[in-house]
C-alpha cells in the first residue's frame, strides 16, 4: 500500500466504558501505535471519557449530532430527538463530506448497526465502507431498528467489508450477503490493561467464594438465573455469595430486588452498583457468570479470564466459542438454573479444579491483548483502499 490511509471511525457513543466503544478504541490504539495511519472519529453525543482517551492518542475527534437507528416504542422523548436529528441530518452530512474532501479520508467504519451515517458518507463520497458488527441485534439487546432489517441488509449489501465479532454473529447475517462483499470474524482485541494476575487463590474449602454477573442489568443478561441459581447452590450446602455489578436501574432489576427480599437472600445477593475500576473489583471474586442468552462475544468473559476467575458460562452464541467446557471454563445450558447451581457446588467443593480452570482461562484470553483484530481490520482496510 504506497497512500497514506486516512480513516475515518463513526461511533454511537462517547463512554469507553461502553462494551462496544473499548472494544474500537483498543483497535484504534493498537493501529495508530502499530501502523503509518491517520485516524478520524466522529460521534453524536456530548464528549465523554472514550474522546478524552483517543484524543491522547493523537486521534482527531469530530462532534456531530447524528440520529441512531435504534428505538424505543414506548421513549417518546426520543422519539422527538429522532425527528429533530433527522431534520438536521441534511446539513450534518454536508458538514461531514466537507470535512472527508478536506482531510482526504480514503475509508469509512461504522462500530455498530444502530448508526448508519458513516454509510451514508460513504455513499456521498464514493469512499469504501466497512461496518464492524458487533450485536444480533433483537436477540441480545432487544434492538428495534428504523427501516427494519431488510433496510439494514440493504446497506450491508452496498459496503465493501464486514466485520462480524464472532462466529455466531456470521452465522445470523452472512447469509443475507453477497458473496462479493468481503466478510471477515475478527474477536475483539482487549487492553492489555486488563491483565490481573493473581497471586492467591480462594482455595480453603471452608472459605466462601465470591461468584460476580457484571453488565447491564436486563432480563437477556440472566441476572436472575444467576440468582435463583446461588440460591439453590447454598441450599444443597455451597457457602457462595453473588455480587451483580451493575447499574441499579429498570424493571429487571425491581424484579430481581423483590425476588432477593422474598426470599430473604440479602445475605447471598448483593448489588455493587456501577464500577469503573474492574480490575479492582475482579480482584475480590473468585468465579465469573456470564448467563446470558445470546452474547455476541463476551468481553466480560475474556476480561473474567484475564483476572484469573473461574468462568462459568451459558452454553449459547460467542459464550461457548470462548469456554471450552472443563478446560478454560465451564459450560451450562442456557437457562438452566439447576445446572448451574450444580457448576456452582461443583468449584465450592474442589478448589483444585476451581484454580486449573482460571489458569487456563487466563493462558487462553492472553492472545486478545495481543492487538491481532487490529492486525486483521489493517490488513482488511489495506485490501479494500
Amino acid at each position: 500500500m504506497n497512500k497514506q490511509i486516512k480513516i475515518l471511525f463513526c461511533l454511537h457513543h462517547p463512554n469507553i466504558n461502553n462494551g462496544a466503544i473499548r472494544s474500537i478504541v483498543d483497535v484504534i490504539e493498537n493501529l495508530v501505535k502499530k501502523y503509518d495511519i491517520t485516524v478520524y472519529v466522529v460521534y453524536p453525543t456530548r464528549r465523554s471519557t472514550a474522546i478524552d482517551y483517543l484524543e491522547k492518542l493523537g486521534v482527531k475527534t469530530i462532534q456531530l449530532p447524528f440520529y441512531r437507528l435504534n428505538y424505543n416504542k414506548s421513549s417518546k422523548r426520543k422519539r422527538y430527538k429522532y425527528i429533530i436529528k433527522k431534520f438536521l441530518s441534511p446539513f450534518l452530512f454536508l458538514r461531514l463530506r466537507q470535512i472527508v474532501k478536506k482531510e482526504k479520508i480514503n475509508i469509512v467504519y461504522s462500530n455498530t448497526i444502530v448508526i448508519d451515517y458513516g454509510f451514508i458518507v460513504s455513499e456521498m463520497t464514493k469512499l469504501p465502507h466497512i461496518w464492524h458488527i458487533r450485536e444480533f441485534g433483537k436477540e441480545d439487546h432487544g434492538i428495534l431498528l428504523r427501516g427494519g432489517e431488510k433496510s439494514l441488509y440493504q446497506k450491508l449489501n452496498r459496503s465493501k467489508g464486514i466485520v462480524y465479532i464472532s462466529k455466531s454473529i456470521k452465522k445470523k447475517y452472512s447469509s443475507h450477503i453477497r458473496k462479493d462483499v468481503l466478510q471477515k470474524v475478527i474477536y475483539n482485541d482487549i487492553s492489555k490493561v486488563f491483565i490481573n494476575k493473581k497471586n492467591e487463590f480462594n482455595i480453603n474449602p471452608n472459605n466462601t467464594l465470591k461468584a460476580t454477573i457484571i453488565g447491564v442489568i436486563k432480563e437477556g443478561k440472566g441476572q436472575l438465573v444467576a440468582v435463583k441459581a446461588v440460591e439453590k447452590a447454598n441450599k444443597l450446602g455451597a457457602k457462595i455469595e453473588l455480587h451483580i455489578c451493575g447499574e441499579k436501574s429498570g424493571d429487571y432489576y425491581k424484579e430481581i430486588t423483590n425476588y432477593v427480599k422474598d426470599h430473604k437472600l440479602s445475605d447471598q445477593v448483593y448489588f455493587d452498583g456501577f464500577k469503573t475500576k474492574m480490575n479492582e473489583y475482579r480482584s475480590d471474586m473468585d468465579i465469573g457468570i456470564v448467563a446470558s442468552r445470546s452474547e455476541a462475544f463476551g468481553r466480560v468473559t475474556v476480561e473474567g479470564m484475564l483476572s484469573n476467575l473461574a468462568m462459568i458460562g451459558a452454553d449459547s452464541a460467542a459464550t461457548s466459542e470462548l469456554i471450552t467446557d472443563n478446560v478454560t471454563g465451564l459450560l451450562f445450558k442456557n437457562g438452566d438454573i439447576d445446572e448451574l447451581a450444580e457448576k456452582l457446588v461443583y468449584l465450592y467443593k474442589d478448589r483444585k479444579k476451581l484454580k486449573e480452570l482460571a489458569i487456563n482461562g487466563f493462558d487462553f484470553a492472553k492472545k486478545f491483548t495481543e492487538g491481532n483484530a487490529a492486525n486483521e481490520i489493517y490488513n482488511m482496510i489495506a485490501e479494500l483502499n
